[in-house]
């Protein structure tokens, strides 16, 4: 929206349905932003720069990265969606549509790439029909209303109507109500006779209504916020240096029995464990770099540094009966990264090549032994296996999955189980024999979330997600039968990390909290 104090809005009867979101929702009191006029701040908001400017020029063209680089680079979706554009990447003013509210054209690696930009920069009204499904929502949208209905040459009560009219349809899609999803509503700058104070409205996942924050954020904080939910790189110094929202959305609880662990997650956690009473867990900062915590259940150490330029979730396996442990990661180029503990050190980092839309899932079965799944740009799921010192070529597994591949060795078997969330939501199983794959077993359930799975014996196994409410669900089996879901609870936004303690039915999870720290619950036997 357009050009309005946190004054002229909160609390004004000419926006009732505005004021009225604020109880669904949470409002950031001490909000501001960036600059004037408008085009710096809407820059702000997607490329964590103004870039030198100060005005509302139409060909001050930008070359640097932004947001839609890292969602892509990411292997996620993104939209802006343009009220009045009268086509897809237009270029100039044709009002009501005004080029100056829309950041992506200026970017010149969006702009000069006509089927790129043709494909994401958008008119508004293509929104309501990528809304119909999952799978054609886009994982971020910049929504842009004409310079009417978004308060700038228009009421006040205008723009309240134009949001009456237009929230709901992205509060109740598929989408929004299925997976963990959050809308966050905010104005530009407010007129040139304040501090730039104006207000944000957040409402989804992990907020609690009536959810109030008197910190002092802006655009900044907002895209470093969105950079942590969406496990990206943070941009430039200006949104590296923001401090993400995350008591707007930490006003909800976790689940009772979890132990805060702390830390600043941009992505769920690695779990392992390579004896009994001995488990860690690795994690990106957000500096996206990977650190490690670790306990022997006499206290859990410090954050540690491992390194790295990496993105996703980073997933460990520990040699059984030996002091190796292998740390595999997908690096910024998307190639799949290696490094090997060895008691009391760190190996160099190893590129295994590839070409990863996801985290790598790995395990290890034996001493000198690693099996690691990732996910293609085709979208299936391909293996990479260590035997006698040589990794092998890719092997193709096959699927039509999205998100982080899960697997784990069956003890005392050459069973290999490997989970992944369908392009349909769905927990699908594969059971590698020791010879052969068997067939995709469709699971059931509505994941909004990649698995994570331990087998503590030969004929159990166990499988971790969260379902479209942000709540952690398990499914059980028990050498026969898959059991039910049945509810662990609380309330997440990353992907689940689990660990049976070797020898033991001790099994172990990781979460981050709405506070984007690390929390941790061992389960009774």
């Amino acid at each position: 929206m357009e050009n309005h104090s946190y004054e002229q809005i909160i609390g004004n009867s000419s926006a009732p349905y505005i004021n009225g979101l604020i109880a669904q929702g949470g409002l950031g009191t001490n909000y501001s932003a960036a600059t004037h006029p408008s085009l710096p701040n809407y820059l702000a908001l997607v490329g964590g720069s103004t870039f030198g400017i100060s005005s509302d020029c139409s060909t001050c063209w930008v070359s640097a990265p932004n947001i839609a680089d890292s969602i892509e680079t990411a292997g996620k979706t993104w939209k802006a969606y343009e009220e009045s554009m009268p086509s897809a990447c237009f270029v100039g003013d044709s009002y009501p549509y005004v080029q100056k509210h829309d950041p992506f054209i200026y970017f010149n690696d969006i702009r000069t790439n006509p089927s790129r930009c043709q494909s994401h920069v958008v008119p508004y009204s293509l929104m309501a029909a990528d809304l119909q499904s999952t799978s054609t929502t886009p994982n971020y949208a910049f929504i842009t209303p004409n310079n009417c209905s978004d308060m700038h040459d228009c009421s006040t009560s205008t723009g309240d109507s134009w949001l009456r009219q237009n929230l709901p349809t992205i509060l109740t899609s598929p989408a929004f109500l299925s997976q963990r999803s959050v809308l966050m509503l905010t104005w530009d700058e407010a007129d040139l006779s304040g501090t730039n104070h104006v207000p944000l409205i957040v409402l989804g996942s992990g907020v609690a209504g009536g959810a109030r924050s008197s910190l002092a954020y802006n655009h900044y904080s907002l895209l470093h916020t969105v950079e942590v939910a969406l496990g990206l790189p943070t941009l430039m110094a200006s949104d590296a240096s923001a401090v993400p929202m995350s008591d707007l959305f930490n006003q909800l609880q976790p689940s009772s029995g979890f132990e805060v662990l702390g830390g600043s997650l941009t992505s769920g956690a690695g779990a392992f464990s390579c004896s009994a009473g001995q488990l860690g867990a690795f994690v990106l900062g957000g500096n996206g770099v990977v650190w490690w915590k670790t306990t022997n259940f006499n206290g859990w150490s410090a954050w540690t540094l491992v390194g790295g330029d990496v993105i996703g979730n980073p997933a460990a396996a520990c040699q059984p009966s030996t002091i190796s442990l292998d740390l595999y990661t997908q690096g910024v180029n998307l190639a799949l990264y290696h490094r090997l503990w060895i008691g009391s050190a760190w190996n160099a980092w190893e590129n295994l090549g590839g070409s990863l839309t996801s985290g790598p899932g790995a395990a290890s079965c034996a001493a000198g032994s690693a099996d690691v799944f990732v996910l293609g740009g085709d979208g299936v799921v391909w293996r990479k296996s260590f035997r006698t010192g040589t990794w092998s070529g890719w092997l193709n597994v096959g699927g039509n999955v999205m998100g982080n591949p899960a697997v784990v060795c069956e003890p005392g078997t050459s069973n290999i189980h490997l989970f992944v969330e369908g392009t349909n939501h769905v927990l699908y199983h594969k059971l590698w024999n020791g010879m052969s794959w068997g067939p995709w077993e469709n699971l059931g359930g509505s994941l909004s979330s990649s698995p994570a799975t331990v087998s503590c014996a030969a004929g159990t196994v166990d499988v971790f997600v969260l379902g479209g409410d942000g709540v952690m669900w398990r499914k059980s089996f028990n050498g026969t039968t898959w059991g039910g879901w049945t509810l662990i609870g609380g309330s997440w936004n990353a992907d689940p990390g689990a660990v049976c303690q070797p020898g033991t039915t001790k099994i172990d999870l990781f979460e981050r909290g709405g506070d984007y720290g690390l929390w941790w619950l061992e389960l009774p036997n």
